[in-house]
């Protein structure tokens, strides 16, 4: 939801390159063919990569890297073009953006600028674009969380505003909705029971599979043993509380630290202002990929008490790398990381330290079987099924034309 937040500031450094590349699928997840591009397709609305280089980013360049898929052209605002508007030119047009779905949510300028009428079936990567087009059931809705309406308190009123108006549109028009986990179709299927969608499914975002793969660079002035939180650092990440309940746990005076990175969201600082009288935490702004992967294969666990998640990359991506989560008890997390992690109250100060004492206590036995458990749930967040679940997608939207 930062993009509201954000549209002002220059591009953001995005956290890794994704390559356009051909997917091999394995025959048994492989679908029907659809019919050629050329005579059908599926356009996209990528608006979120002019302001968002976060987790919902990399799903669209994931997405858009498949040459086997009917795929349109892909819009940013008002204009189709091949790769994400950048510079100030994207700024511009992020802010006008920005401005005409103001407009059109809770009154503001370019609110009388007309939508936008798709020629064919558009596919919305982020519900905060919606009003800048005509929303028809032939379209679809990536969603990923839920949070101004589940959880107001964690963003300010206007924000909350607007993207009450934006799923009430949503579910009243009925398109193809995709979530990005169960728990946020649950979500938004107990804020709307009325709603009757042309058709909901679930497609995981893939973990990252180039954040495993090349050389490793120590991070400066960290040492092991560690216990890493990876991701946007604020209130809704909750590291103030993971902080507090580090400095409770007593692993400071056994010389574990606590290593958090991430990029800066609403509450960053006071969580910069409790790292710094804590001892033993090290608050690191950008990390390389390299640095990301040396502080994955040197950490001797993983903690995320968010009270907010879309799906949790960072946790899947700690699974690949063979670490042991600690995650908030219940919501998305849990469902990423499967039976295999350990659960605390995000709530709960004294709990979360316990477990991060049992992070760094584990024995060997029970570290081997959560680890089994951790692997045979991150099967699910493959390549080829995010394939399959979007080819899937694309076949409805053009069949039901």
């Amino acid at each position: 939801m930062n993009e509201i937040n954000k549209l002002g500031d220059g591009a953001i450094r995005a956290l890794s390159d994704t390559e356009t590349r051909l997917i091999a699928i394995p025959p048994e997840l492989e679908m029907p063919p659809l019919r050629s591009a050329a005579r059908q397709a599926v356009d996209v609305d990528f608006s979120l990569a002019i302001h968002n280089r976060t987790g919902k980013y990399f799903i669209g360049e994931e997405l858009l890297s498949f040459a086997d898929l009917p795929l349109g052209k892909t819009y940013y605002w008002w204009q189709a073009a091949e790769r994400p508007l950048e510079g100030f030119y994207g700024r511009v047009m992020g802010r006008l953006q920005h401005w005409q779905i103001l407009g059109k949510t809770v009154g503001g300028p370019l609110g009388w600028l007309p939508r936008r009428m798709p020629k064919r079936p558009l596919l919305h990567l982020d519900p905060f674009t919606v009003p800048t087009t005509v929303l028809r059931p032939i379209d679809a809705v990536l969603i990923h969380d839920l949070g101004p309406l589940t959880h107001p308190s964690l963003f300010p009123q206007d924000v909350c505003a607007i993207y009450r108006h934006i799923y009430d549109e949503i579910a009243r028009v009925g398109p193809h909705l995709v979530f990005v986990s169960h728990t946020s179709r649950k979500e938004f299927e107990a804020l709307y029971p009325g709603s009757n969608p042309h058709s909901s499914r679930i497609i995981h975002p893939p973990i990252r599979p180039g954040i495993g793969v090349g050389e490793a660079t120590a991070v400066e002035g960290v040492e092991p043993p560690f216990l890493l939180t990876v991701g946007s650092v604020g209130s809704r990440k909750n590291q103030a509380r993971s902080i507090a309940a580090y400095a409770r746990s007593g692993l400071a005076e056994r010389g574990v630290r606590y290593v958090i990175c991430g990029g800066r969201e609403p509450g960053y600082e006071e969580v910069e202002e409790i790292a710094k009288r804590t001892p033993g935490v090290h608050l690191l702004s950008y990390v390389s990929d390299a640095e990301l992967r040396w502080l994955y294969t040197q950490a001797s666990g993983f903690v995320l008490m968010s009270l907010l998640e879309g799906f949790g990359m960072p946790v899947g991506e700690a699974v690949r790398h063979r670490l042991i989560p600690l995650v908030s008890r219940g919501g998305v997390l849990r469902e990423v990381a499967g039976e295999g992690a350990l659960e605390a109250d995000p709530d709960d100060i004294m709990e979360i330290a316990a477990r991060m004492a049992a992070l760094v206590d584990m024995q060997a036995d029970e570290r081997r079987e959560r680890l089994a458990k951790l692997e045979v749930t991150i099967e699910r967040f493959d390549i080829a099924h995010f394939h399959k679940g979007w080819k899937g997608l694309f076949l409805d939207m053009l069949s039901a034309r």
